[in-house]
């Protein structure tokens, strides 16, 4: 498998009756229908005017649709742009803009966001199930070394950042994850994470793909979803699944929530921001289930370090080096010094599945890759074994219930509103979510805007999760010398707050 659509083609050759979504309480696709409808889809791609290189935006997220979407776009030679139809109007616009999709593939949930952009809109056709799949590819979709993904960190107001991945790169990410977790056809993974974040796509959906194993997929954070959860792993067979620590802290905090009845259930990874130790051991004490962490990042195609299914193994860690190569590092301007083996610096990884770039931005790329290895913006340490623990952030990035915030794309927002002189955006602790948005301000002379104002302008123009929940003005802002601000005296003073 070169391509990521040979994924579809593959499980189809292998097993074209086997399942390959269900969808709980609707529709079942298997590995033969499944492909099937990408060879339709593709080929209407094709005769719509799409040329390969072009790309394809998908806004039509946990759905089998999604998937027909996304492996069509690479069997007709497109790259596939995952968007997350719940962010804001203005984020969408800018994303759309920056981007530059010939078409954004929509589903009834997400029509109505992407309509007043003024793009082309494309609908997954059900029909397509009826077209039988052609013998050959067209020869001018590209290799494997081709753009095939863009996943953007964020769905920012200000310079978007997409990352840019090849076929071989994501396809040797998700054989890094089945080869980690011995996946095989047995797997069923329950989605019920977002399908545009790599965490989603990749570490659970194409890797169950690569496998041909089974997807069960669910809406993202779905409430309604958690206290049921377990029933639904007895009731579809799950043998894994993944969350972030906020879904986690929800299972342990209801009370209702029982353990699975059966014993597929072989374990539950959980990444996007780390676990504690006290955390991972009370989901196994209730639940019976080994609780594994994993990191990685959008840049580096998800995971880089996984935790092994094992009861011995370290909880303090992240998981140990996978399918690539990690050390620490000092930074003297744009030179990394390589640390000893242990000591703590700046973490950077290296290998096939690094992003080819970020979309159209030579210079934030040349930040963060330089000779072949990623700076991650996290501090941490790696040891003789390979098991990596993280010691901080030296990005200012802020990370709620998973989701990661960038500060600047909040303080742009902020300023914006005219009764606003400076605005400075910092993460604090929070039990649940991880950390929660605080905002600092400085109001201009005799303004009277309250938080709530400021909120309400904040919610019109960002995604929820984004905004600002407090709000603490001051007259000025302590800087440094050099006219820098300490993010961490500013979250301090919420405390004396």
């Amino acid at each position: 498998m070169t391509r990521l659509d040979d994924i579809a083609a593959h499980g189809a050759a292998r097993s074209p009756d086997r399942p390959a979504i269900i969808v709980p309480g609707g529709a079942t696709l298997t590995y033969g229908q499944l492909d099937r409808r990408v060879d339709g889809f593709a080929r209407s791609l094709r005769r719509s005017g799409s040329s390969p290189g072009d790309r394809l935006a998908l806004a039509n997220c946990n759905t089998p649709e999604f998937f027909v979407a996304f492996f069509g776009a690479a069997r007709a030679g497109l790259v596939a742009v995952p968007l997350d139809p719940g962010l804001a109007a203005p984020e969408l616009q800018n994303l759309v803009a920056h981007a530059r999709p010939c078409a954004v593939v929509v589903d009834e949930r997400s029509a109505a966001a992407f309509e007043p952009l003024g793009v082309t809109l494309h609908r997954v056709d059900a029909a397509a199930d009826e077209i039988a799949p052609s013998e050959t590819r067209p020869s001018d979709v590209g290799s494997g070394e081709s753009p095939a993904l863009v996943l953007y960190t964020s769905g920012t107001t200000g310079a978007p950042r997409g990352a840019v991945h090849s076929h071989a790169g994501i396809r040797a990410k998700v054989d890094d994850i089945a080869a980690w977790f011995g996946l095989d056809e047995t797997h069923v993974a329950l989605c019920m994470l977002p399908t545009h974040f790599g965490h989603g796509l990749v570490c659970v959906c194409l890797s169950a793909f690569y496998c041909g194993g089974t997807l069960v997929l669910c809406r993202p954070f779905d409430a309604e979803l958690l206290p049921r959860v377990f029933a639904l792993v007895d009731r579809y067979g799950v043998t894994a699944f993944s969350s972030v620590p906020t879904v986690v802290r929800l299972m342990l905090r209801n009370d209702a929530i029982a353990p699975p009845a059966a014993d597929t259930l072989r374990y539950v990874t959980c990444a996007s921001a780390p676990l504690h130790p006290a955390e991972i051991d009370a989901f196994e004490h209730r639940f019976g289930v080994p609780l594994l962490n994993c990191y990685g990042s959008t840049e580096a195609g998800t995971w880089s370090a996984m935790s092994p299914n094992h009861p011995d193994r370290d909880r303090r860690s992240v998981g140990l080096v996978a399918g690539c190569q990690f050390r620490a590092v000092s930074r003297e301007g744009d030179i990394s010094i390589p640390l000893p083996i242990g000591e703590v610096g700046e973490l950077e990884v290296a290998g096939p599945s690094l992003m080819l770039g970020y979309l159209d931005d030579p210079d934030a790329t040349a930040a963060v890759l330089r000779d072949g290895w990623l700076s991650t913006g996290d501090i941490g340490s790696v040891d003789a074994f390979g098991r990596v623990v993280l010691a901080g952030r030296s990005k200012e990035l802020i990370i709620r219930a998973g989701a990661n915030i960038y500060p600047a794309e909040v303080e742009s927002v902020l300023l914006r509103h005219p009764e606003v002189v400076e605005a400075y955006v910092v993460g604090l602790e929070h039990d649940l979510l991880g950390e929660r948005v605080a905002a600092c301000v400085v109001r201009r002379s005799g303004a009277a805007v309250c938080d709530r104002d400021l909120i309400r302008h904040c919610r019109a123009l960002l995604a929820p999760y984004k905004c600002p929940e407090t709000i603490r003005f001051v007259d000025a802002v302590p800087k440094t010398s050099r006219g820098k601000v300490n993010r961490a005296s500013l979250a301090a003073l919420f405390s004396s707050a």
